[in-house]
């Protein structure tokens, strides 16, 4: 029986797309298991397509996971060139970040 497919482990936001292929994998895999040992021809072709189609997101899954790894590794080695290059504006921004969300906490603590 194919591994159920994993959930992101993180609250972020997932694209949309993303969930609901996930949603399908779920679903194929609990009309595979539910299937059983059903036997007959009818049975056995949505046994067939449900498998091609579990096949065919888990595929689509993988390729949009690996996408997104190689977006991030750009962004984090662009992010890393960028405060190599600019030291003391790195500092200066995350400073400036730091202090904003300060005061954005503090008024936040202070209306409740």
């Amino acid at each position: 029986m194919p591994e159920p497919a994993k959930k992101p482990e993180s609250n972020t936001t997932v694209d949309p797309a993303i969930e609901e292929l996930n949603r399908i994998v779920e679903q194929a895999e609990s009309l595979l298991s539910s299937l059983g040992a059903e036997g007959g021809e009818a049975a056995e072709a949505v046994r067939e397509r449900v498998s091609q189609t579990l096949h065919q997101a888990k595929s689509k899954l993988k390729a949009t996971a690996s996408n997104a790894e190689e977006v991030v590794e750009s962004l984090a080695d662009r992010a890393d060139g960028y405060v190599r290059s600019n030291p003391w504006q790195a500092v200066a921004i995350a400073a400036l970040l730091g202090g904003v969300l300060t005061l954005l906490i503090t008024k936040s603590v202070n209306r409740q």
